[in-house]
């Protein structure tokens, strides 16, 4: 039979009777509060009431992983009859060991701590969140570099977590605030303030929140074909976890908090490093092949005579609630390309004369195309994309909404459904756009069989 058992469960500031509560209940059960390592820690023992008392100090801080409370005050509460048994964060958990016992702290004094206590959270949290939904709105839907940014439903999905989780915050700092001015009435009337409601912030909300957000955002990236980065994720957040976990358990003091936050910020880097190479490493940052030859839809050979020899530098697709976007980089460079292995050989200088030869004789494409059913879509990549660009007018020529030659290397072209960014690096004729027009637009009709069908 164990001796020893370990509870997780959290509770707010707000639940500190409650708190209490559960862990009087367990006394009665045969299960006494012990310590905070990883959970809430029980001794078996006699089945006994006893009485816990939580209180909450403001002057602690969240990353407390002992006893708020010092040690002046915890001989202070030894002679009123409490006995400190342990604490975390701002919590210290006391527990009563004779009969003739004065309260802690005084009705006002404990409202007064809880809600300093409250607020301080709410205002790390809220500030925290802020910044993240403000640079991810900002990054991708305000003024995103690109708009391939709208058709990935996985960054789509960080956009809206982040805003959500402040919305959430905001929410909860409202009740709150309904909550103080309700129990300082109670105060006012001389009635008893009970602390046992959470609020948004209850631990079974707050846990199902994170583990659902979690796992949407580890299968969206699984559907996105990132699959490399839905493992590398899941590896980040084990790591974390375990780390999270071997710090509670350690219990490092509070001069030694700086220590431990050290070590957190080291890890996720080198998680995000791990990660990032993960990805790299599959050699296709996101999406789908075309075809598994890797023929694009759309190459040089179609519309003129190209010599030289033929790379795929980039092919992908990507899919949104949204829409979807292709995006293909097809380069010809010259047959005699040396290898790796004679490129080591030969000097600085033969290199730099290589590199100018094969930019001078390369000859590249580049397009994108966007789909989306939605107008207002279609128009927020059309002003993305185009970036008020000025362009000579060519609409009639690719029978467009609108389209624009731009720099002498890019068309750009707007349909009631689409956007196109097509980089020639030259001027099409009237017979070449038509060969041009008729492979892009069979791009949506083709990707329907082909790759759903490998999805």
């Amino acid at each position: 039979m164990r001796n020893r058992k370990r509870i997780y469960r959290n509770f707010s500031y707000r639940e500190c009777d409650t708190f209490a509560a559960f862990l009087r209940e367990q006394s009665l059960k045969g299960w006494h509060f012990k310590e905070w390592k990883m959970g809430l820690v029980f001794e078996r023992g006699e089945k006994k009431d006893v009485e816990y008392d939580v209180q909450v100090f403001p002057k602690g801080s969240e990353d407390d992983y002992t006893p708020a409370a010092d040690e002046e005050y915890s001989d202070y509460c030894e002679v009123a009859g409490w006995e400190l048994v342990d604490g975390q964060r701002r919590f210290c958990v006391f527990r009563k060991h004779g009969e003739d016992v004065v309260p802690i702290v005084t009705e006002e004094e404990k409202f007064q701590n809880v809600c300093t206590a409250e607020r301080k959270q709410w205002l790390r949290e809220s500030l925290s969140y802020a910044l993240l939904a403000g640079l991810f709105l900002c990054q991708y839907v305000l003024w995103p570099a690109s708009a391939m940014h709208f058709y990935n439903n996985m960054i789509m999905f960080i956009v809206c977590i982040a805003m959500i989780r402040l919305l959430w915050r905001v929410a909860d700092g409202i009740w709150l605030l309904w909550w103080a001015r309700r129990q300082k009435k109670k105060l006012a009337d001389g009635e008893k303030v009970t602390y046992d409601k959470a609020g948004m912030q209850k631990g079974i909300l707050v846990s199902l929140r994170e583990d659902l957000s979690l796992g949407i955002l580890f299968l969206l990236a699984l559907q996105g074909g990132y699959s490399g980065l839905a493992v590398g994720l899941l590896l980040f957040m084990t790591v974390i976890v375990g780390v999270s976990a071997l710090i509670s358990y350690l219990r490092p003091n509070k001069g030694d908090t700086w220590m431990t936050q050290f070590a957190i910020v080291m890890v996720t880097l080198i998680m995000a490093v791990v990660v990032v190479a993960i990805v790299l490493g599959e050699g296709n940052i996101g999406g789908y092949r075309w075809t598994e030859t890797g023929e694009p839809p759309l190459v040089q050979e179609d519309y003129k005579e190209v010599s030289g020899k033929k790379e795929v530098r980039e092919e992908f697709h990507q899919k949104s609630v949204f829409g979807e976007m292709f995006a293909f980089w097809i380069e010809y460079v010259p047959e005699d390309e040396p290898s790796d292995k004679e490129m080591s050989e030969m000097s600085e200088e033969e290199v730099e004369q290589w590199e100018a030869r094969r930019w001078s004789e390369s000859d590249g494409l580049r397009y994108e195309v966007y789909q989306s059913p939605y107008p207002w879509m279609v128009e927020r990549t059309w002003d993305v994309t185009v970036k008020e660009r000025e362009m000579e007018e060519c609409t009639a020529q690719w029978d467009a909404v609108y389209a624009g030659y731009w720099g002498g290397v890019c068309y750009y072209v707007k349909y009631e459904d689409a956007v196109w960014m097509i980089q020639t690096g030259e001027k099409l004729s009237d017979k070449q756009v038509q060969i041009v027009r008729e492979k892009l637009e069979k791009i949506g009709r083709d990707a329907q069989g082909g790759l759903a069908a490998r999805e």
